[in-house]
């Protein structure tokens, strides 16, 4: 992956202080790379950088910073802790820019079931975030006051530094993420632009038509532009998560066919098959749909497993021949 973006900076942030190996505790929580991990739990305050001896077990090596995980092995001189009475600024300053944006101005057409999975992805959506950049890269603007009551009930206790507004922020140069948008989403608009506006819309229990661009109109973004896998959308995931990392992995350097590859689910990646095989199959003289092995591999280049290929198969009663 493209991402742990923050890791080699924070490395040589630590490196031009004089510290060359870092030992992480015991229970050390990360969701991938530890520098990664390390570097945003240090901008969100719940650990400091102390002076100490600390063995660890083998671990990580970026930009010349050993980080080691607690255990027995090599030692350290310098720990990562949650009390320390001198730490030591290492002065890691995180890019401002790209900005992913949650705009929740359609919140008061969710439905109460469709609010609570709004919720849930928004936290996902940090997860996203956490992985390549911190929280202070993901804004949740036109926030209303339920949408704060409903955040503390889903993540009691969850320490996060994601800007909630109430309202539309100024914005630099803006790119709403839209599946019906007239422009296509690529690599070099992933690099050109600052803030990328992704919907706060679920629409599970009603249809939501044009809802994107509805939104749009209402914060004063234009640029509408759309994410395709192959000239279609069949099989792109649209959860706000999934939408948010696909962008990150783009800017970071990742194809977007690459990044979109990597985020699907089961589900998107069944839906896509069902449709690659569809264009390439044949009706039998019984109406029955047919598609021959050559056929059904060359329609399996997203690398789908037997199981999703033999499910997708069964969803539109299709028989391999030949």
């Amino acid at each position: 992956m493209c991402g742990v973006v923050l890791s080699r900076p924070f490395a040589e942030a630590l490196r031009a202080a004089g510290v060359d190996c870092l030992c992480l505790p015991r229970r050390f929580k990360c969701w991938g790379d530890v520098a990664q991990c390390a570097a945003v739990w240090v901008l969100l305050g719940r650990y400091k950088i102390c002076r100490g001896e600390c063995a660890g077990a083998p671990g990580t090596e970026v930009g010349g910073v050993a980080f080691l995980k607690g255990g027995s092995g090599g030692r350290c001189g310098w720990v990562l802790a949650r009390e320390c009475p001198e730490p030591l600024d290492v002065g890691l300053v995180p890019p401002a820019k790209p900005v992913i944006v949650v705009d929740l101005s359609l919140w008061e057409e969710h439905t109460p079931g469709e609010k609570h999975e709004l919720v849930e992805q928004v936290i996902e959506t940090l997860r996203a975030v956490r992985r390549f950049l911190w929280d202070g890269n993901l804004w949740v603007t036109n926030a209303p006051g339920e949408f704060l009551e409903l955040l503390n009930r889903h993540a009691r206790g969850f320490v996060h530094k994601m800007r909630i507004l109430e309202g539309t922020p100024p914005f630099e140069n803006p790119v709403v993420l839209d599946p019906e948008g007239p422009c296509l989403f690529t690599e070099d608009m992933a690099r050109s632009y600052a803030e990328f506006v992704i919907g706060g819309i679920v629409d599970k229990e009603r249809t939501a038509k044009s809802a994107t661009a509805r939104l749009a109109a209402r914060i004063g973004v234009e640029k509408r532009c759309r994410v395709e896998l192959r000239g279609s959308r069949v099989g792109v995931p649209d959860r706000i998560n999934k939408i948010a990392e696909i962008v990150l992995r783009a800017w970071a350097g990742e194809p977007v066919e690459r990044a979109v590859l990597a985020v699907q689910a089961k589900r998107d990646r069944v839906y896509r098959l069902m449709w690659e095989i569809q264009r390439r199959a044949r009706r039998a003289p019984d109406g029955a749909l047919e598609i021959t092995r050559a056929a059904l591999a060359e329609a399996n280049w997203l690398g789908a497993p037997d199981e999703e290929v033999g499910l997708a198969l069964k969803k539109i009663k299709a028989r391999v021949v030949g």
